[in-house]
């Protein structure tokens, strides 16, 4: 008899299938491997790609493993360059993670569907709503762990761009079949994406030269990084205003604050 698995039992067997990887890793992976990680990546990718069947694509892969792939690099470096977690602190960081993750695969999927169809759902805005939560819930570990590595500041920079430049990417791809978004042009995108991007570079360049600790660190480069989502999605909108600017200036300088007075 076949036995046809409905999407949300695909979900959660992919997210048990890597926890079981990640665990196995946690417990002989001490430094970073690049054929390792990119393998784990690959599985990643792949099993996003096999478990939206038949909404995915591999064109739309690219956009839905962004995540998925952004949360799981983030976790291995956490991983790799903070060795002195307890034994129950993984236990709990690892079922964090394949929650997370599994919610990654629910929203995309609900994206995925409203792609098909060419039309939005109930689901949509909730979707789009978690998404902005599950973008700033991966940089802050993501960016802890490339902080860790033993990079020098414009090269931890180049990377920090290059993430939320992914970040930006995914935002618009899951933006597109939200009729509150104007209609843009591509020269207008690539500027928007070249100004928030500047802003992350720099916002981590800048306190990069000052002794700090990596988390602290990646929290004031999020909040950064996650203004600039909302900035995005508010100037495709037409909604950017003085209260958007200041709640998320507040934020920033909150954890900027932090940053010097919790430094090691």
């Amino acid at each position: 008899m076949k036995i046809k698995l409905e999407k949300r039992h695909k979900y959660i067997i992919h997210s048990l299938l890597l926890l079981g990887i990640l665990y196995y890793f946690s417990g002989v992976l001490e430094q970073f491997n690049v054929f390792s990680v990119s393998a784990i990546v690959l599985f990643v990718l792949v099993g996003s790609y096999v478990i939206q069947k038949p909404n995915s694509t591999v064109v739309n892969t690219l956009a839905t493993g962004i995540l998925p792939a952004s949360l799981t690099l983030g976790f291995i470096l956490s991983l790799i360059y903070f060795p002195n977690l307890s034994n129950i602190f993984k236990l709990l960081t690892l079922a964090g993670f394949a929650f997370i993750y599994y919610l990654t695969l629910l929203v995309n999927n609900v994206f995925l569907v409203v792609e098909s169809r060419e039309e939005t759902i109930p689901l949509y805005r909730v979707a789009l709503t978690w998404s902005k939560i599950l973008i700033v819930t991966i940089a802050i570990p993501l960016l802890a762990g490339v902080f860790k590595v033993n990079f020098n500041s414009f090269i931890e920079t180049l990377v920090a761009g290059f993430s939320a430049l992914l970040f930006y990417t995914y935002l618009i791809w899951s933006l597109r079949h939200n009729h509150e978004i104007k209609k843009y042009k591509i020269g207008e995108l690539i500027g928007l994406f070249g100004l928030c991007t500047f802003f992350v570079m720099v916002a981590n360049l800048s306190v990069s030269f000052f002794p700090t600790e990596t988390f602290l660190r990646a929290l004031f480069v999020s909040s950064i990084m996650i203004f600039c989502v909302s900035y995005i999605e508010g100037h495709l909108k037409n909604i950017i205003n003085k209260r958007l600017i200041s709640e998320h200036l507040f934020i920033s300088i909150i954890f900027l604050v932090l940053l010097f007075i919790f430094n090691p």
